[in-house]
């Protein structure tokens, strides 16, 4: 029967379980049979820990993508109307400059944007640290 894990440092074949000299054939086989059983939990195991982990980033990286989506033209129609109540419209500001200072604030939403995203991601780990604080 195999091992559960290869040797590490390569893509070496996996190990065969050894047969205890004072094992008769049946124990061994009943040996090697719960052995497979306990490796396939262990394996399904990590399978669903894996996929645990793929997840949450999924979410992760969905969330960064909404939060960039929305906040860039909000940021920059929000610029736009600050300019709009200021009365830079009907100044004598060129209209190049105008289109600069918006996307200028086109891109400082974006930053702002990816700072909240960090801030959000780091939210459930604080909360995890706080909580095992708590228990110690």
């Amino acid at each position: 029967m195999l091992d559960i894990l290869p040797p590490s440092g390569g893509n070496e074949r996996l190990t065969l379980v050894v047969r205890r000299p004072d094992e008769s054939l049946h124990d061994y086989l009943v040996r090697c049979q719960w052995e497979l059983g306990d490796r396939v939990r262990f394996l399904a195991s990590v399978r669903d820990a894996q996929w645990t982990i793929l997840e949450s980033e999924r979410q992760r990286w969905r969330r960064h993508a909404l939060l960039l989506t929305f906040t860039g033209p909000v940021i920059t129609a929000l610029a736009y109307a600050a300019l709009g109540l200021c009365g830079a419209a009907d100044s004598v500001l060129p209209v190049p400059l105008m289109a600069g200072l918006i996307a200028c604030a086109g891109i400082a939403g974006a930053a702002l944007a990816i700072g909240i995203a960090r801030i959000i991601d780091s939210i459930p780990n604080w909360l995890v640290t706080r909580r095992a604080r708590r228990w110690a």
